[in-house]
C-alpha cells in the first residue's frame, strides 16, 4: 500500500507541474510582492493574542465591506433561486414546476434556507451577511486544521494570505450553494484529523455531509476521500474499528440523505408539481454529457442544453459523444483541468467603482496570487523520501480526487472555491521548505563570515 500511496504523490505532482506551463499572466505574480513582503515581516513579528479570535473578526470585516463596495449582481441561477426563495413566503410553489428545478431538483436546498433567512428579514444584505459568517469561519478552520501538521507560525501565515485572494471575497457576495458545505467541508477535516478513531464522530461526520448535500450534491467526493483514506492505514489490528466507524459513517450519511429526500417529496412543494409536466432527465448524465464536450471545453452551454434536454435517450447520447470525441478527450481533459486549477472568473458584473485600468490591475493582481499559490503547491507535492504525514496524504488523495473527477464532468472557474482551500491547506508544506532551506543558506553564511573574521 506505501509503494502505491508513493506513486499516487508522484503521479500527482506530476499533473500539477504539467499545468504550471499553462498558468496565464506568469508575470503578474510581480503584483504579489508587497503581500509577499508583510506576510515575511507578519511571520518574524507578529505576537497577537486570541489569534482565533482576531483572524475570524478580521475576516468578518473585510467580508462585510466587501458587500458594500463590490455589490455583486444576482443573475444567472442564483436570480432563480433567489426568486424562487421569494415565491416560497407567498406559498408560491409554481416553480416547482418549472424547467431549472425539474431539471436541478437539488438546488432546492439553498432555495429553502434563503427562504428561512428572508423570513426574519427580507433583504439580500441578510443573505450576504451570513455568507460572510460561513466564510470567516472558513478562514478560521484553514488555520485550525493547518496548525495540526504544521507549525504554529506557518498555520498563521496560511491563514492569514488566505484573507488577501480576492476571489472567496468576491463570492462571499454571491448568493452561490457553495458556502455551507465548504465549511462543513472544512470541519469535517478538522474532526477526521482530530478525532481518527472516534466512532461517535464517525456519526457525526456522516450527519454533517449529509447537511452538505442537502445543500450540493458534492459530498460523495469527501466520501470517497475518507473511504479509501481509511483503507490505506488499514491494519490486521485496526481493521475491525476501521470497518465499524466506515459502516456507522455510511449508514449515517446515506440514512440521513434519505430521510430529507423523503420529508421533501411528501413535503406542499412537491404537491404542486404537475405530474403531467415532470421531467424524467438524468442530471448526472447531463454532468457527464456537458463535462465532455471539447468544443466548449467541459463548461455549461446552451448547445448541449438543447441537445440534452430535448432528446428522449439521453444514454444514447452520451454514448455517441464518447464514440465520436474520445480521441480528443486527452486534450479536451488537460484544458479542463487548467481552467479550473489555474484561472478565476468573475463572470458576474460587479457593480462598483473600480471600473477600467483599476479593475484590471485587480484581476491581473488575482491571477498572479493564484499563480503564486499554484507554485507553491508544486512545491509541497514534490514526493518526499520520507513516509508524509497522515493528514498531509489525505489532502493530496482529496485533490487528487477531485482532479480525476473532473475530467470527466461539467467544469466551472467557479467550482475551484472549494478546490483552493485544499490547496491552501496543502501549500504549507511547501513554505516549510521553502522557509528551513533559507535558514540552511543564511546559517552557512552566517558560519563562512564567523571564520572569515576569526
Amino acid at each position: 500500500m506505501k509503494k502505491l500511496v508513493k506513486i499516487g504523490e508522484f503521479v500527482l505532482f506530476l499533473l500539477f507541474l504539467i499545468l504550471c506551463i499553462f498558468l496565464k499572466q506568469k508575470l503578474a505574480i510581480l503584483l504579489t510582492i508587497p503581500v509577499i513582503a508583510f506576510l515575511i515581516y507578519f511571520y518574524k513579528k507578529e505576537k497577537i493574542k486570541n489569534f482565533e479570535l482576531f483572524l475570524f473578526l478580521t475576516a468578518f470585516v473585510i467580508r462585510l465591506l466587501s458587500i458594500f463596495i463590490l455589490k455583486v449582481e444576482i443573475t444567472d441561477d442564483f436570480k432563480t433561486m433567489y426568486e424562487a426563495s421569494l415565491s416560497i413566503l407567498k406559498g408560491n410553489f409554481d416553480f416547482m414546476n418549472g424547467f431549472y428545478f425539474q431539471t436541478y431538483p437539488f438546488q432546492l436546498g439553498l432555495t429553502l434556507y434563503q427562504a428561512l433567512l428572508l423570513k426574519i428579514i427580507p433583504s439580500v444584505f441578510l443573505l450576504k451577511f451570513f455568507n460572510s459568517i460561513y466564510t470567516s469561519f472558513i478562514v478560521l478552520y484553514l488555520y485550525k486544521i493547518s496548525k495540526l501538521y504544521l507549525k504554529e507560525k506557518t498555520a498563521r501565515i496560511i491563514s492569514f494570505s488566505y484573507l488577501f485572494y480576492l476571489y472567496p471575497i468576491y463570492l462571499n457576495s454571491v448568493l452561490t450553494n457553495q458556502h455551507i458545505p465548504a465549511l462543513i467541508m472544512l470541519i469535517v477535516i478538522y474532526l477526521l484529523f482530530t478525532k481518527k478513531d472516534s466512532l461517535k464522530i464517525a456519526c457525526v461526520i456522516g450527519l454533517l455531509l449529509g447537511v452538505a448535500n442537502f445543500f450540493r450534491t458534492e459530498s460523495i467526493i469527501m466520501i470517497m476521500a475518507i473511504v479509501i483514506y481509511q483503507i490505506i492505514y488499514i491494519t490486521r489490528k485496526n481493521y475491525k474499528n476501521v470497518l465499524k466507524y466506515l459502516l456507522i459513517f455510511l449508514f449515517t450519511y446515506f440514512a440521513f440523505t434519505t430521510f430529507t429526500t423523503k420529508m421533501i417529496s411528501i413535503s406542499p412543494i412537491y404537491k404542486t408539481i404537475s405530474t403531467e409536466e415532470k421531467q424524467d432527465k438524468n442530471a448526472t448524465l447531463w454532468k457527464f454529457y456537458c463535462g465532455l464536450n471539447d468544443q466548449y471545453n467541459g463548461i455549461y452551454n446552451e448547445e448541449d442544453v438543447d441537445a440534452y434536454f430535448n432528446t428522449d435517450n439521453e444514454k444514447e447520447l452520451l454514448v455517441s459523444r464518447i464514440k465520436e470525441d474520445y480521441k480528443k478527450f486527452p486534450v479536451l481533459f488537460l484544458k479542463k483541468e487548467v481552467i479550473l486549477w489555474t484561472q478565476t472568473n468573475y463572470d458576474l458584473r460587479i457593480l462598483n467603482p473600480f471600473s477600467g485600468l483599476w479593475y484590471q490591475l485587480i484581476l491581473n493582481y488575482n491571477q498572479g496570487y493564484l499563480n503564486l499559490i499554484i507554485l507553491l503547491l508544486i512545491i509541497s507535492l514534490i514526493p518526499s523520501k520520507e513516509e508524509e504525514k497522515k493528514e498531509i496524504i489525505f489532502l493530496k488523495l482529496f485533490i487528487g480526487l477531485y482532479y480525476g473527477i473532473y475530467f470527466f464532468i461539467e467544469i466551472s472557474p467557479r467550482y475551484a472555491y472549494n478546490l483552493h482551500m485544499l490547496i491552501f491547506l496543502l501549500l504549507g508544506v511547501g513554505l516549510e521548505q521553502i522557509i528551513c532551506k533559507c535558514n540552511q543558506v543564511y546559517t552557512k553564511n552566517n558560519l563562512k563570515l564567523v571564520e572569515r573574521n576569526r
